[in-house]
């Protein structure tokens, strides 16, 4: 399951959603738009770091991420 395919299945309220980039931004210390570009495909984080944070927030392999 990739980081997008996780975002997707998450409730189409958009609380959760909402929540999980705000979660997920925090934690890595970035904008939200970054995180919704991860989350969209556009772009990949560029720190092991975000990348082991988001493995962490979705329960997703690193190497299955993106």
């Amino acid at each position: 399951m990739s980081l997008t395919t996780f975002y997707q299945n998450l409730p189409e309220r958009s609380a959760p959603k909402s929540e999980f980039v705000r979660k997920v931004a925090r934690r890595c210390k970035v904008g939200e738009a970054t995180v919704r570009m991860w989350v969209k495909g556009k772009t990949k984080p560029s720190m092991n770091e975000h990348l082991e944070i988001l493995s962490e927030e979705t329960g997703i392999n690193t190497k299955e991420l993106f």
